[in-house]
């Protein structure tokens, strides 16, 4: 493993994050590190967090610390569009898929799981988070992008999931807006501000886990007693180390974690609407979520907060962090989808606007097991970030503890990144299927 030069950068100001109940709780100062730990955690998104409660649960006696580079929910954990899905994703950008009928049921078990999991610790903690179970639209706005409606329906009657059709004048009813044609639309799909839930979950974990923000680490290394260096030179001794840093896994020297790489979308946050807007977009409007039927269309949310956001502009990340002028160029896209879809609120302005960074596969499946002696690692391979995270958290510290399962087996055996080819023909292909694919989603960028 090496020293590494990439660390996460600031991207706008994320607006899942200031609005999140949790903001300004705090956790432990530097100056409570300790020198030695049964195991260290980088990277406090919903895999670093559920490994980490899962650890906890595994080893009560142990000592556990949790690092983030920047406070925790606010990097790409806190950046999502907020849908936690139980439907397993069927499509996107995604070119060697060969995931049987039998893998995807394997998805919806295991998103079924890590949802209940989660729940159960909310409620348990009896914790106040922006968690509504109110179902999530897939939703076309071109004829053209029909068949994606289609071929959903016939994909959820395999796997027999509930779904619906609706049609324009129901979903200009639930969604108000005109702008869409057709929809499918599935019930389970829980609706939240990922900022929130990550972030309130870190602050009930076990007293044996203790979580450090606004920590970075430069380096990690194997052994028999591995170590985790800090960007500020300090030194943790542990007994494993487990890395959850997404796409940034490659700048610490992993191998294969190149097999990892990953796009750049971006949201605009309205100002809190107010009541007369509200009641504009019609007498049945409640909290919602709709991705596009077309894979590279905008994916749309009206807050509990009341303010609606709008995410798309998608862009190649070759370099994971997003460049100022990059933020800058997406606003004029962003605010495009935003009145397209909503002409009678363009008055209405963006009160945050951040990028994020999503990361994916070739073949859709994440990076997980061990990558050094005594250190693991495991990253998403595709959009559905929440459920996918939660799963690698959990099952990275199952196998650590050596707690077998028919399910970790068949992580071992699946969750393995196909290969990509290196730069410069990486950035060109994935440029050149973007851009493909914007031309073909039209309206619905």
């Amino acid at each position: 493993m090496k020293e590494t030069r990439v660390f996460p950068e600031e991207s706008g100001v994320n607006g899942w994050f200031e609005t999140n109940r949790y903001k300004n709780r705090t956790f432990a100062d530097l100056s409570q590190l300790q020198k030695d730990y049964d195991y260290v955690i980088v990277g406090a998104g919903f895999a670093g967090v559920n490994a980490a409660f899962r650890l906890a649960e595994l080893r009560p006696d142990a000592a556990i610390a949790l690092l983030d580079c920047f406070p925790v929910g606010y990097f790409s954990s806190g950046r999502n569009a907020g849908f936690i899905v139980e439907v397993p994703h069927a499509s996107g950008l995604v070119t060697n898929s060969k995931a049987s009928l039998d893998d995807y049921r394997w998805r919806y078990n295991f998103n079924r799981s890590v949802i209940a999991r989660m729940k159960k610790i909310i409620d348990d903690h009896a914790l106040q988070l922006d968690w509504v179970k109110s179902g999530a639209y897939k939703s076309s706005a071109i004829p053209e992008s029909f068949s994606y409606i289609d071929k959903g329906a016939k994909f959820f009657d395999a796997l027999e999931i509930p779904y619906s059709i609706l049609e324009r004048d129901e979903l200009k009813e639930r969604l108000g807006t005109d702008f869409y044609l057709r929809s499918i639309y599935t019930p389970n799909t829980v609706l939240v501000n990922p900022s929130e839930v990550v972030r309130g979950l870190a602050t009930i974990l076990p007293q044996n886990v203790t979580v450090f923000e606004n920590t970075a680490v430069k380096e990690v290394k194997e052994g028999a007693v591995p170590s985790v260096i800090l960007k500020n030179g300090t030194a943790l001794k542990a007994g494993k180390v487990i890395l959850t840093v997404s796409g940034f896994l490659k700048h610490f020297g992993v191998k294969k974690a190149d097999r990892v790489f990953a796009i750049h979308s971006f949201g605009g946050f309205t100002r809190e609407l107010d009541s007369a807007e509200i009641d504009s977009l019609g007498s049945q409007i409640r909290p919602y979520g709709t991705t596009s039927a077309h894979p590279a269309g905008a994916t749309v949310r009206l807050t509990s907060t009341r303010r609606i956001l709008v995410r798309t502009v998608i862009r190649f990340a070759t370099y994971d962090n997003i460049s100022e002028e990059r933020l800058n160029a997406a606003k004029k896209g962003v605010r495009r989808a935003f009145e397209r879809r909503f002409p009678s609120l363009a008055h209405v302005p963006f009160e945050y606007f951040y990028g994020g960074y999503i990361p994916f596969t070739m073949n859709s499946q994440p990076f997980f097991g061990q990558v050094g002696e005594n250190v693991f690692a495991g990253a998403v391979g595709e959009g559905a970030g929440v459920t996918r995270a939660s799963t690698v958290g959990l099952y990275l510290a199952d196998l650590i503890e050596g707690v077998d399962s028919e399910e970790l087996r068949y992580v071992q055996k699946t969750f393995v990144p196909s290969y990509i080819a290196p730069e410069p023909f990486r950035t060109i292909g994935a440029n050149a299927r973007i851009l493909w694919d914007n031309i073909h989603a039209k309206i619905e960028v």
